[in-house]
């Protein structure tokens, strides 16, 4: 081991480490803000693994004092305070470090909703020029019927007098669909490792298959239908997908810069990670939100509900998504609250 390169890669964080250990030790773990604690357990198990490292293979003994020193200092200050309680944990989650977490990685979710919009773009126009080419993105089940004959059929058998829509079959249907939708949510996340290629991929895809269908009944002359039938849960879907793929390209990001100042992609990806756990739970939340929706709402027609309700309700809830992750004031951490933080910080990596 180059100790000389070791040590030129390390001691900016050392350093980092060094000055939070001693706001620590005027203020208590407490009295650092929720990024500084998540910072501090962070840095501590870092530096910790660089300890082993230089007993295991060797280094300068002053090295040696110095890193067991930094170590030792930090670890006083390592308690795992009392556990939350699980719906103040969950709140907390839902109400601050999500919506936070977006807003630190807004470049990222504005690139994968980017990626994802050029998709259906060239989805739809592709699809128009040449009508055949919507099975390359779309289900060949979806067109066994046109559109047309599709939603004829859907609106006879729900303007039918025996017509009845059950809570378990819609409980039932919602569960098939955010299972689904989870399973390509956490698909987009994993390909990250692939320095962020197939997420991309991913994303542009999921884009080509909604302009491609969307075209197909919009050329049959049920667009209105199909906005109204997409828009409800596609509002929620849709940005989802788009949040998973923004907690890939994080892992992405740490691969094309090879850590970047962290000084290695692992260094880089555990700095973050609270960051990429955040965004998947809400990512989760949102896809089991639009499963009820779609499982439900959205599979009805304009007999039962105008097709204006319908749309008009997508626009609301898609206002009040963005609200959430961008403008809603977030609410400052309790005292107690940040070193749950840190905990969590910790008891996670």
């Amino acid at each position: 081991m180059d100790i000389n390169q070791f040590i030129a890669r390390r001691e900016n964080q050392w350093k980092r480490l060094t000055a939070l250990t001693d706001k620590a030790a005027n203020l208590t773990i407490a009295g650092l803000s929720s990024a500084e604690a998540e910072e501090f357990f962070s840095l501590y198990r870092l530096a910790s693994s660089d300890l082993n490292l230089v007993q295991t293979r060797g280094g300068s003994s002053a090295l040696l004092d110095y890193l067991e020193n930094l170590v030792a200092r930090a670890y006083q200050h390592v308690a795992v305070p009392p556990r939350g309680r699980f719906f103040a944990t969950w709140w907390r989650i839902l109400r601050y470090e999500f919506p936070a977490a977006a807003r630190k990685q807004c470049g990222a979710l504005a690139l994968s909703a980017m990626i994802m919009f050029t998709g259906t773009v060239a989805g739809y126009f592709i699809t128009a020029a040449r009508p055949q080419t919507a099975l390359t993105f779309v289900p060949a089940q979806f067109f066994r019927q046109n559109p047309a004959q599709r939603v004829a059929e859907r609106i006879k058998r729900q303007t039918s007098a025996h017509f009845h829509y059950t809570w378990e079959e819609n409980l039932l249907f919602s569960v098939f669909l955010f299972t689904h939708n989870i399973e390509v949510a956490v698909l987009t996340f994993a390909l990250g490792a692939s320095f962020g290629i197939g997420t991309l991929a991913m994303l542009f895809f999921t884009g080509a298959m909604l302009g491609a269908l969307g075209q197909r009944y919009q050329a049959d002359r049920v667009g209105t239908y199909f906005i109204s039938w997409v828009g409800p849960h596609g509002v929620l879907e849709l940005p989802a997908i788009c949040v998973a793929a923004a907690a890939g390209l994080i892992i992405a990001r740490a691969m094309w810069t090879r850590g970047g100042r962290h000084g290695g992609v692992w260094a880089s990806v555990q700095m973050q990670r609270n960051e990429i756990f955040y965004l998947l739970i809400g990512c989760a939340h949102m896809l089991v939100l639009a499963g009820i929706i779609e499982g439900g709402f959205s599979q009805l027609t304009a007999p039962v509900i105008p097709y204006f309700v319908k749309i008009f309700f997508a626009a609301v809830l898609f206002a009040s998504l963005i609200a959430y992750l961008f403008f809603m004031p977030l609410r400052k951490p309790e005292m107690h609250d940040q070193s749950v933080s840190g905990s969590l910080a910790l008891e996670t990596g």
